[in-house]
């Protein structure tokens, strides 16, 4: 039981340095890829990383929220809908890209997840965001 509180406080540790908005963006943004590999089964950083995703001011960190949230195995559909708002609403499209990122691994059973990724291969201003988009659609939807 040690070692999980020991990791339990490193997941609190990345989750304080990633909301802290006074740290720089690369700390941010690396407590957010850390998250994705130390706290996989962690709600506390599922929300973190969710509310992060949904409103930080810098670009780069919603993006690294969004990839890290992509490399959870989180159990509820919080993550997914964060991923679709992100893709739908973002005004950044690397934002929009790794929301993209995120759907390929998280939107598998999900409709809402499909429709998102669907609508952004048709319509979103960004080319690259829409091939990504078009790619992951394809894959999601050919059954393999």
């Amino acid at each position: 039981a040690e070692a999980g509180a020991q990791s339990a406080a490193a997941v609190q540790r990345t989750i304080d340095i990633l909301t802290d908005g006074s740290r720089s963006t690369a700390d941010r943004a690396n407590a957010a890829r850390d998250l994705a590999v130390l706290a996989q089964d962690s709600d506390a950083a599922s929300q973190a990383l969710i509310g992060v995703l949904g409103s930080d001011p810098d670009p780069a960190v919603r993006a690294a929220a969004a990839r890290a949230l992509g490399h959870q195995a989180f159990p509820s559909a919080a993550p997914i809908q964060a991923a679709v708002q992100a893709l739908s609403s973002d005004a950044s499209a690397e934002v929009r890209l790794a929301a993209v990122q995120a759907l390929n691994i998280l939107a598998v059973d999900s409709a809402s997840g499909t429709a998102a990724l669907q609508n952004a291969a048709a319509n979103d201003p960004d080319p690259g965001v829409r091939k990504a988009a078009q790619a992951v659609y394809a894959r999601l939807t050919s059954g393999g």
